[in-house]
């Protein structure tokens, strides 16, 4: 048996500290399982019930998946997962529903995938990063929808993000 080495390109782009607000998929995504399915459910929610009463919201809108791995992942398999949009500032919600969230300043190495097969593509990516020992933080990793694409049809490209340790 031959293992396939795939050749990927990326990017590493220097990027400022930049918030985000939105709702969390509750209960978490966990690995092999059927809680990816959710996933499209909880960005309609976003877009549909929640999203127009997010203040600062940066312009044009910028959207991402944000995966933050639990301390207990290895035992729990379970990761928390975020739809977010893009804000100029933090701010206190009064909706017990919305979360803000921090990505740091800092050098990011970012891959564009097929947003038709996202977890084999995330796989690959894993499995180059791994492969290539290239030092990247593994505590969250950052799904960057781009706003030129149409998430409904197939065919669509998406940016997986991570942070490059120093």
């Amino acid at each position: 048996m031959h293992k396939r080495w795939f050749l990927m390109k990326y990017m590493i782009r220097d990027m400022n500290t930049r918030y985000f607000a939105g709702i969390e998929l509750i209960g978490g995504l966990r690995v092999n399982s059927d809680d990816y399915q959710k996933i499209p459910g909880l960005w309609d929610d976003l877009k549909e019930i929640y999203f127009s009463s997010i203040p600062n919201k940066a312009i044009p809108n910028s959207f991402i998946g944000l995966e933050m791995y639990r301390f207990d992942f290895m035992e729990s398999k379970t990761m928390d997962y975020f739809a977010l949009v893009e804000i100029d500032e933090l701010f206190e919600s009064t909706d017990e529903d919305i979360v803000t969230k921090k990505l740091p300043k800092g050098s990011y190495i970012s891959f564009k995938i097929e947003h038709d097969d996202l977890l084999n593509e995330v796989e690959k990516v894993y499995e180059f990063v791994k492969r290539e020992r290239i030092n990247v933080h593994l505590g969250f990793d950052v799904k960057e929808y781009l706003p030129t694409e149409n998430y409904k049809e197939k065919g669509a490209k998406l940016n997986l993000l991570f942070k490059l340790e120093e």
